[in-house]
């Protein structure tokens, strides 16, 4: 088919998209004549969705949450330290020392009796024996000195023997007591022999201290003879 000169030929496109679009021929118009409007229509226009369905609902009402910072290493624990062994304690029945007590006894080392002495003597020793923290106890000390200077034998070797298994640490006047007791030949010279170790004793002091204590290995039993 010829074109006239003057009409414009339309080309119909081939709808893709729903749109129907006419384009005019531009070279076929008349030189200066005005082109016609191009006919659109855009009954029959439609656009597909960009997102999924839900797409805004979903993301906008939750909304992704922030990343969680990735846990601390925490340090390794450290050992508790061991608890200190605490000492074992009991409970004794001691007898008290009140003023009445110590009169008490100074009057039996004061009896006419050797026996009654004697008596209080061994009064003394149990006194210091039942409490350590007594060995340096200066009435229970002035009684030993008192024993010392007894007359009975069996009172000053009681006093004697106190104070060199130092449950009685002694005083000064227990040193020249015994220092008096060197230049006597009682006993048969053995009371001067004992003094004079009692003095090495006193000649030295004593301090605190601790040690370990190693756990003894167990006893073997014995074996049965058949």
């Amino acid at each position: 088919m010829q074109n006239t000169i003057g009409q414009p030929q339309s080309v119909q496109v081939p709808n893709y998209s729903g749109v129907n679009i006419q384009i005019f021929n531009p070279s076929v118009a008349a030189p200066g004549a005005a082109l016609p409007v191009q006919n659109t229509s855009t009954t029959n226009y439609t656009t597909n969705p960009s997102y999924p369905p839900n797409y805004y609902t979903q993301n906008f009402n939750n909304p992704p949450t922030a990343p969680q910072p990735a846990p601390v290493a925490q340090p390794p624990a450290q050992p508790e330290a061991p608890v200190a062994d605490k000492k074992k304690m009991e409970k004794r029945e001691i007898v008290q020392l009140t003023d009445d007590y110590i009169k008490n006894l100074e009057g039996y080392l004061n009896n006419q009796d050797a026996e009654v002495r004697l008596m209080g003597a061994k009064e003394v020793v149990a006194r210091l024996s039942e409490d350590p923290s007594r060995k340096n106890d200066k009435a229970l000390n002035a009684l030993v000195n008192k024993m010392l200077q007894d007359p009975s034998q069996k009172v000053k070797i009681t006093a004697m023997a106190t104070l060199n298994s130092r449950i009685a640490t002694g005083d000064e006047t227990t040193v020249q007591l015994l220092k008096g007791i060197q230049q006597q030949k009682t006993g048969q010279g053995l009371d001067a022999q004992e003094a004079t170790q009692i003095l090495l004793k006193m000649s030295g002091s004593t301090v605190e201290k601790e040690f370990e204590v190693k756990d003894k290995p167990p006893k073997k039993e014995k074996s049965e003879k058949v």
